[in-house]
C-alpha cells in the first residue's frame, strides 16, 4: 500500500522518477497479478499530461489482456474515471474507451457494458465534450454485431 501510494505521487509528478519508479515497481511485482493490475491502475488514474499517452502503451504491454476482466478495468475502467486526463477538450479519450468497447464487448460484454457506462452523463457536459461522447455512444449504436448488454446500455445514455 506504501509503495503504491509513492508510485502514485511520482507517476503525477512525471519525468525520469516516475519512469524509474514504474519499472522497479514493475520489476518488483510482475508474478503478482494483482498487484500488477494496480501498476496499469495507478497509471491510468495519473493526471500527468501524459496519462492518454501512456495509457495507449500500456494498451500495448505484454502483461495487458482483454481477456482478463480485472485487468481491462485497471487501464480502461480507471483510465475512464480519470476526470482531469479522459475528458481531453479533443475527445481523444472517448474515442479510445469505445475502440476498447468495441474489442472488448466481443469477449466480455457484460465489462464492456460496465464501461461504457462512463459515457453515459454526456449531456452533463459543456456541448463540446458532450457531443463527441454523443459521437462514439452513435458510433457503438452502429456496430452490427454489438453485443445485447453493450446496447442496452447506449441506447438508453442515447434516448434519455
Amino acid at each position: 500500500t506504501d509503495a503504491q501510494a509513492a508510485l502514485s505521487v511520482l507517476v503525477d509528478a512525471g519525468g525520469e522518477r516516475a519512469t524509474l519508479a514504474t519499472a522497479a515497481f514493475y520489476d518488483k511485482w510482475r508474478h503478482d497479478p494483482l498487484v500488477i493490475d494496480k501498476w496499469f491502475a495507478v497509471q491510468a488514474a495519473s493526471k500527468h499530461v501524459d496519462t492518454p499517452q501512456v495509457v495507449r502503451r500500456l494498451r500495448e504491454h505484454p502483461d495487458f489482456t482483454l481477456d482478463n476482466p480485472n485487468r481491462a478495468r485497471s487501464l480502461i475502467g480507471v483510465f475512464a474515471m480519470n476526470l482531469s486526463r479522459f475528458h481531453e477538450p479533443d475527445g481523444s479519450g472517448y474515442a479510445f474507451l469505445a475502440d476498447q468497447i468495441e474489442l472488448l464487448q466481443e469477449r466480455n460484454p457484460q465489462v464492456a457494458a460496465r464501461l461504457v457506462s462512463a459515457l453515459n452523463g454526456w449531456r452533463r457536459f459543456e456541448p463540446g465534450r458532450s457531443e463527441l461522447m454523443r459521437a462514439q455512444l452513435e458510433r457503438l449504436a452502429a456496430i452490427p454485431s454489438l453485443s445485447k448488454d453493450v446496447y442496452e446500455i447506449v441506447k438508453r445514455a442515447l434516448d434519455a
